[in-house]
């Protein structure tokens, strides 16, 4: 346990260090990021979403992340009849997984929301393939770096 604690002080710090990403946009990353700000279906989501996803990692030499849009509602949970807490996407092992409905009433995610969401947890995918942090924590630097990758793409 202590070994871990002492491993995450050290990628926090240098985490936080490191506020730009490497990645450079192409005509065709600026164009998929585009099209999702507009797509509200989760078939055209999980289409347009995975090549921006493989035209950014192409960009930055790493493995594409896998990504699954389902057509369900948010992971979530409630506390006296209250939304307490919701997942908007998770990034395991290569791959993101995002639901395409909001948690309480199943609405389509907006597009920004969802762009958004795909670009954030595409920046864990990042940590690990292009800083190699054992570990991908939620730092200033992180999202300091989700902001720089958003900035290049939509401006």
């Amino acid at each position: 346990m202590f070994w871990r604690q002492n491993t995450n002080k050290t990628v926090y710090k240098k985490s936080n260090r490191i506020t730009h990403s490497q990645f450079q946009p192409t005509a065709a990353s600026v164009n998929y990021a585009k099209t999702l700000l507009t797509a509200t279906n989760a078939s055209e989501r999980q289409s347009v979403g995975q090549n921006l996803l493989d035209e950014i990692s192409r960009s930055l030499s790493i493995p594409s992340p896998l990504l699954n849009v389902n057509d369900k509602r948010q992971n979530h949970s409630l506390k006296n009849g209250r939304l307490a807490r919701k997942t908007y996407g998770t990034y395991k092992a290569g791959k993101i997984t995002i639901s395409n409905k909001t948690a309480i009433r199943e609405s389509i995610l907006a597009p920004k929301t969802f762009l958004d969401t795909l670009l954030h947890e595409f920046m864990h995918h990042y940590d690990y393939e292009v800083l190699k942090f054992p570990s991908s924590l939620h730092t200033a630097g992180f999202y300091y770096r989700l902001g720089d990758i958003t900035r290049k793409l939509i401006g």
